[in-house]
């Protein structure tokens, strides 16, 4: 029963993500074309799983970091400059394989130095990360004439890994990755310690250097296989003024999401669930012609201002239905 309870508490979200979309499709006008109800179909299937593991990458990356008490400005930064050089090798190659190589050994250098610049300056992390992204999109422009990559994801075979079913090879990884550092590692363990309290966990003897760079590594891995999907559905420009950042915060909403989906798992499931559910949300609103623009950004920011809310006074909302049923009882 309490398996149970876990796999049914873990699906409600994209559950009633999906009840509420079908829904609210299925009443607007906008979701008919020649007749034909668009929202129901392989279309759904597809987008969903696309655009889930995409934010599923960069959403562990990011959960990683901050796993250990760091929030990593320069994520997707990182991404973008390693899409950019991977996919030029890639072209030049013509194997997307070579390309995932490449990327994941890039994501690995970028992130290593980034947690050199954070250990050497003694910078506060957010100081340390928002100088390297910016450093990180000043050679987006110099690298291969400044043109950054816009002809990788046109290419069927160099694409491969941004479409079904190679998208879930690295996805796969990414996920493997986390659940190995986390699970299998003495510095991943010794990450939670920091988190909760890193003067403590130094006081303890926890070597803050070691678990910034080996947690560096991990996350340069991820970094590189979301920047090999990134690379094989987009066209990749060079970037500036912290554009990167927003980037990276369009898909930190499964992160927070994944911290209380994965209450009743694990961090990497709730992770996942909750970017399958986000994926429903958005192929809802692109069948209600809403999906790009103002309105996605106002209906988003709504929607998760009510879910962190909720999540927020769940404690008391818990309390005021045991009181019911209390009453109920006595009755």
């Amino acid at each position: 029963m309490k398996l149970l309870k876990k796999i049914f508490l873990t699906l409600l979200f994209p559950i009633l993500m999906f009840l509420a979309m079908w829904i609210i499709t299925a009443n607007n006008p906008a979701c008919y074309v020649n007749g034909k109800y668009i929202f129901l179909g392989f279309d759904l299937i597809r987008f969903v799983i696309l655009n889930a593991c995409q934010s599923i990458c960069v959403a562990l990356a990011i959960w990683m970091q901050l796993k250990n008490g760091r929030f990593d400005f320069s994520n997707g930064a990182a991404m973008i400059l390693t899409a950019i050089i991977a996919g030029n090798i890639g072209l030049r190659t013509g194997s997307p394989w070579i390309t995932m190589l490449v990327a994941v050994l890039v994501g690995i250098v970028l992130c290593a130095f980034t947690a050199a610049v954070y250990m050497l300056g003694r910078l506060p992390v957010v100081i340390a990360t928002i100088g390297v992204t910016l450093l990180y999109e000043s050679l987006t422009y110099l690298i291969f004439g400044g043109g950054g990559i816009s002809t990788f994801y046109q290419n069927n075979t160099l694409s491969f890994f941004g479409h079904m079913p190679g998208v879930l090879i690295p996805t796969a990884l990414a996920m493997a990755i986390f659940l190995f550092y986390y699970n299998y590692t003495v510095t991943g363990r010794k990450g939670k310690i920091l988190a909760n309290n890193q003067a403590a966990g130094v006081n303890i003897g926890i070597w803050e250097e070691a678990n910034v760079s080996q947690t560096a590594m991990f996350t340069g891995a991820i970094v590189g296989l979301a920047a090999t999907i990134y690379v094989s559905q987009n066209a990749v420009a060079p970037q500036a003024s912290l554009s990167t950042a927003g980037i990276m915060f369009s898909y930190i909403v499964p992160v927070y999401m994944g911290m209380l989906l994965g209450m009743a798992s694990n961090d990497v499931i709730g992770i996942m669930v909750a970017a399958i559910g986000m994926g429903i949300f958005n192929y809802g609103l692109n069948c209600m012609n809403l999906g790009g623009g103002g309105w996605q950004q106002i209906i988003m920011g709504l929607f998760v201002m009510g879910f962190y809310t909720f999540s927020a006074q769940l404690d008391n909302i818990k309390k005021v239905f045991r009181r019911l049923f209390k009453k109920e009882a006595a009755a």
